[in-house]
């Protein structure tokens, strides 16, 4: 059973940065069997002792850049170890963690799009509704390493954008999939080839709007008899102006993606249990 630590950091007096600690907070009271929490207004290189201690470390803070709610980025050591008296940064802490014990543990960055940092208690509204849907994607993530089993299958991802791929990649491997991932069309037949996938997810508009329905054909036409499933931010206009049979697709998945649907749909049609 991995040991996992989830570290939640802000600080609750400003609105919207205090959304680090209430989350740690708040799936410390789930009780989720190997997660164990912590909070602090920000990390300090002393965290390394600590969290070299885990096989996967969580990290959780607002962010200010532009997603529509929140983003999921798989985190490496900085390549040089920088900090000031203000803050250490996570990928600093795993530097560290490298240079001092000889381990890294898998680490992620959760973060969630804030909006106002004023010295006043409780999250805007929009921050909320952010935060509620973080929580729900990693609670569902924490309990799918719970039940993990090696599936012993290997799913494709083709997008665009890394952010997306990086969530995916991240709830697949928590499943017991093998990932491969490209960042477009070109990259994903040449992948494709490498790795044999056994499902494909590929999105629809890549560099051309229909790149993904083409890479899908060609897939086929280079022997994939797989099954491969489209990822579309078009809403009910691609079941209209798609045929999913025609093109010899298995399903469409709609963006923002339903992770836990992804999962059974894809269990189920790999045969994996």
């Amino acid at each position: 059973m991995s040991r996992i630590l989830l570290y939640g950091y802000g600080n609750p007096g400003r609105q919207d940065d205090g959304i680090g600690p209430v989350f740690a907070e708040e799936i410390e009271s789930l009780h989720l069997y190997g997660v164990e929490t912590d909070a602090n207004y920000q990390p300090h290189i002393e965290d390394a002792a600590q969290i070299v201690q885990y096989d996967l470390v969580i990290f959780v803070d607002t962010t200010v850049e532009e997603v529509d709610d929140f983003f999921v980025r798989r985190l490496k050591p900085a390549k040089k170890i920088t900090f000031t008296s203000h803050l250490v940064k996570p990928e600093s802490i795993l530097a560290m963690c490298e240079d001092m014990y000889k381990k890294i543990p898998e680490a992620w960055l959760i973060g969630i799009r804030g909006y106002e940092f004023e010295y006043i208690e409780g999250f805007t509204g929009r921050a909320a509704v952010n935060y509620k849907r973080a929580l729900d994607f990693i609670t569902f993530l924490l309990r799918l390493y719970g039940e993990k089993t090696m599936a012993q299958k290997t799913v494709l991802i083709i997008d665009d954008d890394a952010d997306i791929r990086a969530s995916i990649r991240i709830v697949l491997e928590a499943a017991g999939f093998s990932v491969g991932e490209a960042g477009d069309g070109k990259e994903g037949l040449k992948i494709a080839e490498e790795v044999k996938p056994d499902a494909v997810i590929v999105d629809l508009m890549m560099e051309t709007v229909d790149a993904g329905s083409k890479v899908s054909t060609q897939l086929k036409e280079d022997g994939f008899n797989c099954p491969i499933y489209l990822l579309s931010a078009a809403g009910d206009t691609v079941r209209y102006n798609i045929d999913a049979k025609e093109l010899g697709l298995a399903g469409i998945f709609q963006k923002p993606i339903k992770h836990e649907v992804l999962i059974n749909t894809l269990k189920k049609a790999l045969k994996v249990d």
